[in-house]
């Protein structure tokens, strides 16, 4: 292990170093600066050797000595200087995701070169043998080898960056940001893999945030910034989740938002509810849930004609007539005639988790007469009110 005298002397090396073409080495010789016990008060120093230390670890795409490093780091400077860990970790994803766009601008077949099911999952010998004997040595093959390298990476910087940021009130913005990032990373490349993956990870912070009460520095969900920001975030994944057509997601999305609503014991914004809504539609058509469907069109009609000042006479006509015609889909039997005692059951329990999502009552009078109150019928358009 190297020891230097002052930090700047470890940033001087390093730079010799690299002069030299040992990168490597230079990187090492950073490492065993930001570990070393003698460096643990944050100096302005320290902050530019990290700088130095991320590039390293992009250029030679070491997500563990990454990960180690940006540890260290944060406790040296959480209780300090909290700003620049924000920064390191900026700079950080920024030459990640410029090393992607780099190795995606030199490929020219992209989603050949992203054809591959698990961004984690290793080559498998079946693969090498197949390249050896097929003789696959032509541009493809160049492209996989040169483009799915960096997508891992990048793919592993996120996952790198939410498990340093997770459940700190003093990083909770920037765990927000990275969290949105990583999903319009999914969403452009089309990972459904590592958008469940995602959607398990940040659920699981959430789940250890309510689990461990007493821990330093974490985030209050009752103050209403803090609650915003966890509920915009599952808000995004619901998006990502339906436009990938990952509706079992979406639906688990769905439940985490519900979830988080009834811990903070807060109303979210109506914007909020407009496309929580909005979403649980397509979910319960996708599902063949046509009650839960049709209310939660009923929920959004409300929402849209008493939040929405800005709305137009035919946009809410559109949504009257919605409504009416997702009620008329409603069957008036749903029980499946012939199923065994444990689908029925399994039915009921699916029943009453999605009645709980859209807060459903069975008192059916009182349904009608909210929508007769609202005077649905004068509202939709002719065509659709004669039916």
């Amino acid at each position: 292990m190297s020891t230097f005298a002052k930090p700047e002397n470890a940033l001087k090396r390093a730079e010799e170093l690299i002069n030299v073409g040992q990168k490597q080495a230079a990187l090492q010789a950073l490492h065993d600066l930001i570990t070393s016990k003698r460096y643990r008060s944050w100096q302005k120093p320290l902050e530019k050797i990290m700088m130095k230390y991320v590039e390293l670890c992009v250029d030679l795409r070491k997500g563990r000595f990454a990960k180690d490093g940006l540890i260290q780091y944060r406790i040296v400077c959480q209780q300090v200087n909290v700003s620049s860990l924000e920064e390191v970790i900026k700079h950080f994803m920024q030459l990640s995701n410029e090393k992607a766009e780099e190795a995606k601008t030199q490929a020219q077949a992209l989603e050949d070169a992203l054809d591959v099911e698990d961004l984690e999952a290793d080559k498998r010998p079946e693969d090498l043998m197949l390249s050896y004997v097929s003789g696959e040595k032509g541009k493809d093959r160049s492209d996989r080898e040169f483009v799915t390298p960096w997508f891992k990476f990048l793919w592993e910087t996120y996952r790198t960056v939410l498990e340093i940021l997770r459940n700190n009130s003093k990083l909770e913005g920037l765990y927000a940001m990275t969290a949105h990032k990583a999903f319009q990373f999914c969403k452009q490349y089309k990972r459904s893999t590592e958008f469940r993956r995602l959607c398990e990870i940040i659920r699981n912070h959430l789940a250890n945030l309510n689990k461990y009460r007493d821990q330093r520095d974490r985030p209050d969900l009752t103050a209403p910034e803090s609650c915003q920001l966890y509920l915009d975030t599952r808000v995004e994944q619901l998006k990502i989740a339906t436009e990938l057509s990952l509706w079992q997601e979406a639906f688990r999305s769905v439940e985490d938002i519900h979830g988080l609503m009834s811990l903070v014991k807060r109303t979210p914004k109506p914007s909020v509810l407009v496309i929580y809504y909005a979403k649980l539609t397509e979910i319960f058509w996708i599902s063949e849930s046509h009650l839960y469907h049709a209310y939660a069109w009923l929920k959004l009609f409300n929402l849209q004609k008493s939040y929405n000042k800005n709305i137009t006479q035919k946009d809410l006509q559109l949504l009257a007539s919605s409504v009416l015609l997702a009620a008329l889909s409603v069957t008036p039997y749903d029980n499946k005639y012939g199923a065994s005692h444990l689908e029925l059951e399994n039915e009921k329990e699916r029943g009453l988790r999605m009645a709980n999502l859209v807060n459903f009552s069975l008192d059916s009078k009182r349904e009608n007469r909210e929508m007769v109150s609202y005077k649905l019928l004068s509202m939709c358009f002719k065509s659709i009110s004669s039916l």
